[in-house]
Formats: structure tokens, sequence, C-alpha cells
């Protein structure tokens, strides 16, 4: 259904998708790094499609609210620019997007990478040949990213016939981690001058645990700050505002106090909380 919708929007707007292509060219790469199987033009479509249905579905709703509240050609006029703006928006997102998500599937597959370099060092340990290094990856259900990444390279060579120092180069090109990248250009080098594999990739699991420490060592200090503040906007806070703000209501200076409470404590603090723990969950390494 979803590829039928993607479909009508090629052949209803494809035409001014290829007239805007060469701007945004740079999309094209990161469509095939994120695993997306639609062309460029047909992406554009589809963004161009779905801002003007935004748009559309917009309108007339936002005209309707205002126009209870203000004159109807107002109402008009600020509904045209709220629903263009939202359809902007809609737009911006489309183009942005793959690079979020490349950003996304980086740091995905570079969190499972050393312990996936330490199964590709026990498997090259048994002298077995380079495509079974990549199949050990393949056990690594924790890590579905990372897990993809080595399955293309199996299905190069055993699907498509390619030998593994092409396999290796493609997948290079389209990976989006750049460690990942550096470990199969490395890995290509090592076997093309006939270097030691086991020695190479014990010295590149090695360095991945190295820098992963760091990660850990950096991300504790961060988060010791992060409870310090935790401890003192949102376990402490409440209770001196509380306190605060019922003296100054006694004293009869301090206008709405209750309803200044319940904002604070059931709607404000709750929201710092959800965004705390939203950068704690993205900056876990």
């Amino acid at each position: 259904m979803f590829k039928d919708f993607v479909r009508s929007a090629y052949l209803s707007y494809g035409e001014i998708a290829s007239k805007i292509a060469p701007y945004f060219r740079y999309i094209a790469k990161d469509l095939k790094k994120t695993g997306v199987k639609y062309t460029l033009i047909e992406y554009l479509s589809l963004a161009i499609f779905v801002s003007l249905i935004v748009f559309v579905v917009e309108l007339p709703i936002i005209t309707l609210i205002l126009s209870f509240f203000i004159h109807v050609v107002f109402a008009l006029i600020l509904s045209f620019i709220f629903s263009f703006a939202g359809a902007a928006i809609i737009f911006f997102l489309f183009i942005t997007y793959p690079k979020v998500q490349v950003a996304n599937l980086a740091s995905k597959i570079d969190k499972g990478l050393p312990f996936a370099v330490s199964y590709m060092t026990a498997a090259a340990s048994s002298d077995a040949p380079p495509i079974t290094i990549f199949k050990s990856i393949t056990k690594l259900d924790e890590y579905p990213e990372l897990k993809e990444q080595a399955q293309n390279v199996i299905r190069d060579v055993e699907a498509l016939g390619m030998d593994i120092l092409s396999a290796l180069r493609r997948e290079a090109k389209r990976t989006p981690s750049n460690e990942f990248k550096n470990l199969l250009l490395g890995l290509e080098s090592t076997i093309k001058s006939g270097a030691d594999i086991i020695l190479f990739l014990n010295n590149k699991a090695t360095y991945l645990f190295d820098n992963y420490q760091r990660k850990i060592k950096t991300f504790s200090g961060i988060l010791s700050a992060i409870m310090e503040v935790y401890i003192t906007v949102i376990v402490v806070g409440p209770i001196i505002f509380t306190v605060l703000s019922s003296v100054m209501a006694m004293l009869g200076g301090g206008g709405n106090i209750l309803a200044t409470q319940v904002m604070v404590s059931f709607v404000i603090m709750p929201i710092i909380s959800i965004i705390l723990a939203f950068y704690i969950s993205v900056a876990s390494p």
C-alpha cells in the first residue's frame, strides 16, 4: 500500500522533484546508507506530496478555528501562513531525516563494534577464511544494525559472486559508521598485503575497547553532573518552592499560588525529568 502511495507521489510530482533534485544530491548517499529503497526523485516526490496534503488539511481546519475569534478574512490569511509553515516544516523533516537516520545507525553500529571485532578475532584465530569471520558477526543478535552490515558482505560474496576485497570496498562505501568503514578498509589492506589478520583484528579490538572505556568514563562524569542537577532541581527545588510560595500566600502577596504549584509540580518538573531521561538515553555509550 505504501509503495502505491509513493508511486502516486512520483507520478504526480516527479517532474517537480526532478527539477529540484540537483539541490538535494547530498541526500542520495544518505538514502543508500539508511537502506531506503527509493531513488532521490521518488523520495523528493513523496516529500512534496505529503507536504501538500498537510497544507490542504490544515488550511480549512485552522481557518474554522480562528474564525471563532477573529474576522474570517484575517482567519484565512493567518491559516494560510500557518498551513504553509506546517508544510514547510514537514518538507524540512523529510530532507533532514536521512542525515539524522545515518547518524543514528552509525551510533548503534559503533556501540556494538568492539564486541563484534572480538568475535572476528576469535574466528580468525581458527584460521577461518575472511567470509567466515563476518559470519561470526551474524550471531550478535543484540546488535541488529551491525549484523545487517555483515550480512551485506556475505551476500555480495556468496550471492553476487564478488571477491572478498571488492565486497569489503563496496560495504565501506555504504556503511554509515566511520569506525566500521575503517575496519573494512583496514581488513581489505591486510588481506591484500598478506599481513597477519589476527594481529590486525586484535589491535583493532584493543583500540576500540580503549575508546569504549574512555566513553564510559566521560559518560560517568556527565551522569554525576546530571544527578546533581536532578537532586537540586527536581527533588529539592519543588520542596523549597512549595514552602516559599505557601509563606507568600499566607502573607497575601502570592497571587494564585495553588495554580502555580500545580503547574510546577505536575507539568514543569515532569517535563524536565523527561528531558533529562531522554538525554541520558541518547548520550549513553
